[in-house]
């Protein structure tokens, strides 16, 4: 629980992290996942260490609600829904805005 109120790090710091396992955190993919999989992408550039960061569990629960939920953002789709089908460029600035909203990443 403590993992949840940690400032914002930068991009560089979240990624070091993924290789730094820690009780509280977990391994989160800034391009999802089961998406990019399903759309096709290779799983070395899935799982590759800059597409890995380590956020805290309870953020991360968070997210992956937030990817669940129809919002006016994405047209009254889902973000997973709207990223289905989408470029690698496009998924990355959704999944660094994510981490962004729920104070993660610094703006």
């Amino acid at each position: 629980m403590v993992s949840y109120f940690d400032v914002p790090k930068s991009l560089e710091e979240l990624q070091q992290g993924a290789s730094e396992p820690k009780a509280g955190y977990d391994i989160h993919h800034i391009v999802e996942l089961s998406s990019a999989r399903a759309d096709g992408y290779a799983m070395n550039k899935i799982d590759a260490q800059e597409n890995l960061v380590q956020i805290p569990r309870m953020k991360h629960w968070e997210i992956n609600a937030y990817y669940q939920t129809a919002t006016e953002e994405f047209g009254g789709a889902t973000p997973r829904a709207y990223l289905s089908h989408k470029d690698w460029d496009e998924r990355e600035r959704v999944g660094l805005e994510a981490l962004k909203r729920y104070g993660i990443l610094k703006p």
